[in-house]
């Protein structure tokens, strides 16, 4: 094997073979053994299938020396000497006094719980602890992350403190014995990491730190464009502005043109005088020949015509002019824009 470190997770419900060519099926791996005083494992419990599917079968103890794992398979040695009774006998413990530590709470010297024991970090051939997992929870670990205590900081399994023991030890239901695993004070220290939480923070700020990048980037930019359209504003204004007062002078000229083609206004008469040239209507009642009127209509629509030809003359050379102040308006309009 390329490590001798593993981890209980890759161990744990792993199919056991056995028999002369590995081809027995033993059952699989259910539970880790730790020495009751050591911080180290010295075996593994194999579940076996019950016989012909109705009579249970004792778990079989199987020591660090009796297996090897190999192609995701535990594969159970020959000598018997490796299981149960006899493996316990070699390795000098007692099976009832040895410990499951999974899922047995984990209590600090001065008593603060962290959690309960999690994945085990073992060596294959020397069964040394080299750390493990603290569980709070399949939310908890998924949302805060779990804490890695390393093996030097393990004090072993402590009777009388923790959660009640089961098996030969358990006591009464009034007085049960109680157990946990115990560290120093510094794996509360301990930093929890790899949690969603943590992730997510990282996230935000990665994702923060870069709209805060992209601002900045993007500040003097629109900076440098608001300044630029102000210009232009600025010049478009004065450009308009000329203009106005040009055109302002224009429709001056021209009302003074239209005024002089009219011709003077007809002075306002006093009542006097309204009353005078109502008398001489009504006395003047001789009767007009019809020659005389067709004679006298055309030189009235003469006189007219000629008053509209000079205000029709009047206009069109101010709007002559009119047109040239407004390309004269397009043009500095456009200069001042391009000049942006």
């Amino acid at each position: 094997m390329a490590s001798n470190l593993i981890t209980t997770k890759e161990l744990y419900n792993v199919r056991v073979m056995g028999g002369k060519n590995a081809t027995k099926r033993i059952g699989k791996v259910r539970a880790f053994v730790y020495h009751p005083k050591e911080r180290r494992c010295v075996g593994i419990m194999v579940k076996r299938p019950d016989l012909l599917w109705m009579f249970h079968r004792k778990d079989l103890f199987v020591s660090l020396d009796g297996f090897e794992f190999e192609d995701g398979r535990v594969v159970l040695s020959d000598d018997s000497k490796t299981r149960d009774k006899a493996a316990c006998k070699a390795i000098d413990v007692r099976l009832d006094d040895c410990v499951i530590w999974g899922g047995m709470p984990v209590i600090t010297e001065s008593g603060t719980t962290l959690g309960t024991v999690g994945v085990v970090t073992f060596s294959l051939v020397t069964g040394k602890v080299e750390s493990f997992l603290v569980d709070t929870g399949a939310t908890a670990n998924a949302l805060l992350g779990t804490r890695s205590v390393p093996g030097d900081l393990v004090l072993g399994f402590r009777r009388g403190i923790g959660c009640a023991l089961s098996g030969e030890y358990e006591g009464s239901d009034e007085n049960p014995v109680l157990g946990a695993i115990l560290v120093k004070d510094e794996a509360a220290e301990i930093a929890v990491e790899g949690g969603a939480a943590e992730k997510a923070g990282a996230a935000t700020a990665v994702a923060m730190d870069k709209a805060h990048t992209a601002v900045d980037k993007v500040k003097p930019k629109v900076n440098e464009a608001a300044h630029a359209a102000g210009d232009a504003v600025n010049k478009g204004a004065y450009a308009t502005g000329k203009q106005i007062g040009k055109a302002t002078g224009m429709f001056s000229e021209f009302k003074e043109e239209y005024d002089k083609a009219r011709g003077p206004k007809p002075e306002k008469r006093s009542a006097d005088e309204e009353a005078l040239a109502v008398d001489c209507v009504e006395e003047d009642t001789t009767e007009v020949v019809p020659d005389e009127v067709s004679k006298k209509k055309p030189a009235k629509k003469a006189s007219q015509d000629s008053a509209s030809e000079g205000i029709g003359r009047a206009v069109g050379s101010q709007l002559k002019a009119a047109g040239g102040m407004f390309s004269a308006f397009k043009e500095e309009f456009d200069k001042a824009r391009r000049d942006d």
